[in-house]
């Protein structure tokens, strides 16, 4: 397995930063429902009660947390990451469309990412640490799944014949 694991290396980064992303966006959707502040600073500039608690921190026209489809996005993100690592152990090729669907989901995240971090900054002047660490999740996954979707490089090999020098041959008849 652990030979899976060095070639499928972008997978298994995938599957990680899912896990990190799940337990982020669960933990948030948790304290949202119990109606409690997060552990992270308070007051300033970084504030995550201010935003956690903010009007842009529920999906528009729905008292839904933005937090839950965060935890669908990685769900999904993990479980093509998982798909791609068991296909990898049992020695079969990844279906032909999982990359491009996995790029496809995380420049999607991110174009969500993008907003909430113009919501943060413009709108409310302040910033989260738990929302922070997810967005760059979100990136991170996103860089990750466009480098999976490159070709893999080969070492290339060249073979060249043993050449003698110019003037080599000819010295000799003289």
């Amino acid at each position: 397995m652990s030979a899976v694991l060095r070639r499928e290396r972008g997978a298994l980064a995938l599957l990680l930063f899912a896990a990190a992303g799940l337990g982020i966006s669960a933990y948030l959707t948790a304290i949202h429902y119990a109606q409690v502040a997060p552990v992270c600073t308070g007051g300033g500039v970084v504030d995550c009660t201010a935003v956690t608690q903010s009007r842009w921190s529920v999906v528009p026209g729905t008292a839904v947390p933005v937090t839950v489809p965060g935890m669908a996005y990685f769900l999904l993100s993990g479980g093509m990451a998982w798909w791609a690592l068991r296909r990898a152990a049992q020695n079969r090729d990844e279906p032909r469309l999982l990359r491009p669907a996995q790029t496809a989901l995380s420049g999607a995240a991110l174009l969500g990412v993008l907003w909430f971090v113009w919501a943060e900054l413009v709108e409310l002047h302040r910033i989260c640490e738990w929302c922070t660490a997810v967005h760059l999740l979100v990136l991170a996954s996103f860089l990750v799944a466009v480098a999976r979707l490159q070709p893999a490089v080969e070492p290339v090999v060249e073979l060249t014949e043993e050449v003698e020098p110019v003037g080599a041959a000819g010295a000799a008849d003289t």
